[in-house]
């Protein structure tokens, strides 16, 4: 009893400090993106110019803008054409359903490295996609459906199909029925799927590395490039970005999940 007592003290003070070794980065980048030290490494006071600097920096703001419009984008996309494949996958049988789902699988656990060799290869040698938005969004699509695919799948495990036939019994058409009961229904999936999406496609860096072409620089592209002339307060400021738009969408997946189980 007495060691079983010493394990359950160690074991809560082993997690803290696996946590504080985790974090401790993260934490020591958002403190010094409001440090007044011009080289953003030690603490010289409280200040925002970086921040203001930040959003005056045209190259800053143009990549962005392109990681902005490329993440909403593959949201919407991605979000749909997710939930519409969860759910052919999950009430239709036709041939090859379960190798088709076991594949859809692949962008997810793929090296990010491999992908993007793929895509560049795709892009420039078969389809002939110009690199740069077109190839961007495509790319980020393609990895991000399979994510919401998933999700989807997850909820629609969980719900009462009953619910449609009744729908239907009821004298209602299959599209009402969606717009009415599923839609309804699958919302929290979808919902999670898009707060999952968007960090994943904006944070991507490997991927879009290999397909962005000339001239086409999202945010994460512009932070390694910047990185190679060495740190600045502003790379501070921009990884503070970059921490806080993820635990946004974590926080916003539990929250759907909470009222969910309510």
């Amino acid at each position: 009893m007495k060691s079983w007592n010493k394990t359950g003290k160690i074991l809560p003070a082993v997690a803290t400090l696996v946590y504080l070794f985790m974090w401790a980065p993260v934490f020591i980048l958002v403190l010094f993106s409001f440090s007044n030290n011009k080289f953003g490494i030690k603490w010289e006071g409280f200040t925002l110019k970086w921040y203001a600097e930040l959003f005056n920096n045209v190259a800053v703001r143009n990549a962005l803008k392109m990681s902005l419009t490329v993440a909403i984008i593959t949201v919407v996309v991605a979000t749909i054409a997710g939930t519409l494949t969860a759910y052919g996958l999950y009430k239709y049988k036709f041939r090859g359903k379960r190798a088709l789902r076991t594949t859809i699988l692949l962008p997810i656990v793929m090296p990010y490295v491999v992908t993007g060799a793929a895509l560049l290869a795709f892009f420039t040698r078969i389809v002939h996609v110009p690199l740069g938005y077109p190839s961007i969004l495509i790319a980020h699509i393609s990895f991000s459906v399979p994510l919401a695919v998933f999700v989807v799948l997850g909820r629609m495990a969980r719900i009462d199909w009953t619910l449609e036939e009744a729908s239907a019994d009821l004298g209602a058409d299959r599209l009402t029925t969606w717009r009415k009961i599923t839609v309804p229904l699958l919302l929290p999936a979808i919902i999670a799927s898009a707060a999952l999406i968007f960090p994943w496609s904006f944070d991507d860096f490997t991927i879009t590395y290999f397909v962005a072409g000339v001239g086409s620089t999202t945010l994460p592209i512009y932070v390694f490039s910047q990185l190679r002339y060495g740190a600045t307060p502003v790379i501070n400021t921009i990884g503070t970005i970059f921490v806080t738009l993820p635990i946004i969408g974590l926080l916003l997946v539990s929250l759907l999940q909470k009222k969910e189980v309510t």
